[in-house]
């Protein structure tokens, strides 16, 4: 099976990698003439570090990767107040996995490193003009005046997708609200420079500054070296393109949040007005003969408040990468691959953006629903404030309002496995459409599936 990629981002690299495990030949198709990302910060919780620890990605991109020590969350009024607390070692012990924070372009040449190592060809400076398709697979044609044809191609080319635009072009990306994101970098040394006791409130922490309207979210990039500034606020009109802001102007926004941290804000030099779009939910991410498919941001694009765009084209990537290498292996059809990926994904990606949502509402309430969520949380602040030597208990009814960060509160999300999904997804379709031996009570083909690895497992072949 031929496997074609439209787009080398985080969701396109990591389907690659997950699809070439299965045994596929894949090729990823890429725009342009050299492979980047934006290099502001992102997070990855445990439903994604599982797979860069699985896959080895983590130790390609070594010390790049910060575990911070805790997750802080602060009051905007006065010199601001702790109103939530998480220990990352209970959180690791949640998830079964690490939470990192890492440079977007660090996370991706270690994903392009990986791919590279799984035998992935990728093609640079070849954006797809034209997409077609039929039963017999798809056809792409290419800026470079080169045509290319897959027996299954993968639309991971974002929110302006040219694959999506070809299967549903009425399908268009909006805003939901009137907030928008703002974002920088900045050197520690600078700041420790600038502001002093910086170097006493800035340790491997992640802390997010709650207030009306908008919050902060400040964390350590590279190693420590660097200061990730990622911020949201509700402007006057709604953004749906990505606009110059004045810097006075954005400044101005956290003018009532706590000093120090409006003197970290000031070292900002400039920065962009980003929005955040949203697609509606849909029926279906593929073409009606089922060899052209969307993930990641060309279908469900969604608001940041729970850190999880990124990570949830990464997860449609692992699901795709097991169910295909069912198909390589005679278990289902190309057909059945991806009707199981859009059963599983499509709900859950929907309650992931509801999720986002509603956490980004949670974040920015005002009046008196500000003061009742941050009372809310009073009872983990009292267990944080704790004799240090005793352990920090809650009861067990006890649910964290701060979504983003709590795999208690969410575990569906936090906690979920892609590929352990394909599995039994694959493994529940054969036990409802299969042959069931009347003594056994086995599924032939799910027997079929299990037994068949004993013979049928493909030529040798390297593991990585």
């Amino acid at each position: 099976m031929h496997v074609g990629i439209v787009g080398a981002g985080l969701g396109g690299l990591t389907a690659a990698i997950a699809i070439a495990r299965g045994g596929a030949r894949v090729t990823v198709l890429e725009a342009t003439e050299q492979l980047s990302e934006i290099g502001a910060g992102i997070q990855i919780f445990g439903n994604v570090s599982r797979f860069l620890v699985r896959w080895g990605v983590d130790k390609i991109i070594g010390n790049n990767l910060v575990r911070p020590v805790e997750c802080n969350t602060w009051s905007h009024d006065g010199e601001s107040k702790l109103i939530g607390h998480l220990d990352m070692e209970r959180m690791e012990k949640e998830q079964g996995f690490p939470w990192w924070v890492v440079r977007r372009d660090h996370l991706h040449a270690g994903l392009t490193e990986s791919a590279r190592q799984h035998g992935v060809e990728l093609i640079l400076g070849a954006r797809v003009t034209s997409v077609k398709h039929d039963a017999r697979g798809a056809q792409v044609r290419c800026s470079n005046g080169k045509q290319y044809e897959f027996d299954l191609l993968v639309g991971a080319d974002g929110v302006k997708s040219t694959v999506r635009e070809s299967l549903f072009p009425e399908l268009v990306p909006r805003a939901i609200s009137k907030i928008a994101a703002y974002r920088a970098v900045l050197d520690y040394e600078d700041v420790y420079a600038q502001i002093p006791e910086a170097r006493s409130v800035l340790r491997n922490t992640v802390d997010a500054y709650l207030g009306p309207n908008g919050y902060v979210l400040l964390y350590p990039l590279s190693g420590g070296r660097e200061l990730n500034i990622v911020t949201a606020f509700a402007t006057e009109h709604t953004v749906s393109t990505v606009e110059d802001v004045d810097i006075n102007e954005f400044r101005d926004y956290y003018k009532d949040f706590p000093h120090f941290l409006r003197k970290v804000l000031k070292l900002m030099n400039a920065t962009k007005r980003w929005p955040l779009l949203v697609l509606p939910p849909t029926k279906a991410w593929s073409n009606e003969h089922k060899n052209v498919v969307l993930l990641g941001d060309a279908i469900h694009s969604m608001q940041n408040h729970m850190a999880q765009g990124a990570a949830t084209a990464m997860e449609d990537g692992v699901f795709l990468g097991r169910v295909i290498s069912e198909v390589l292996r005679g278990v289902i059809s190309t057909r059945e691959a991806i009707h199981l990926y859009e059963k599983q994904r499509i709900p859950r990606v929907w309650i992931k953006q509801q999720a986002s949502f509603v956490n980004g509402q949670m974040s920015t309430v005002t009046g008196t629903e500000q003061l009742k969520r941050n009372s809310a949380s009073a009872l983990e602040v009292a267990a944080y404030d704790q004799n240090p030597l005793q352990p920090k208990v809650l009861p067990a009814t006890y649910r964290r309002w701060q979504l983003f960060s709590s795999a208690e509160s969410v575990p569906g999300i936090l906690a979920y496995d892609a590929e352990a999904d394909a599995d039994f997804a694959v493994c529940e379709y054969l036990q409802n459409n299969g042959e069931v031996d009347p003594h056994t009570m086995v599924v032939k083909s799910l027997r079929d599936k299990w037994w068949n690895t004993m013979f049928n497992n493909g030529a040798e072949r390297s593991v990585l």
